[in-house]
């Protein structure tokens, strides 16, 4: 796949297009099309946060920063961001900030 190939491909899938649409147009496996654009470093989605951006979700939450900054901050929605605080152990804050 060329840049330019790889390029078209990350506009359109940031766009909200599927990768396997994309991968058809382009003549290359779905698979393919993902490995090359995780190498690009788009993170797919649907794919859950590595041990290390979960332990920088506990930091960052830990420290004050709501869900929605933590998740913005790390490219996950601010649920996917509760989820993996939850199990990872962590004491979720009300709205308020205070401690439920």
């Amino acid at each position: 796949m060329t840049a330019a190939m790889l390029d078209e491909a990350k506009r359109r899938y940031r766009g909200g297009e599927i990768l396997r649409v994309i991968a058809v147009d382009l003549g290359v496996s779905r698979q393919r099309l993902a490995e090359r654009l995780r190498e690009r470093g788009v993170r797919l989605r649907r794919e859950k946060p590595s041990s290390e951006q979960v332990l920088e979700m506990c930091r960052r939450y830990e420290q004050g920063e709501s869900l929605a900054r933590v998740g913005e901050r790390l490219g996950f929605n601010p649920s996917t961001v509760r989820l993996h605080l939850l199990r990872a152990g962590m004491t979720l804050r009300d709205p308020q900030g205070r401690a439920r």
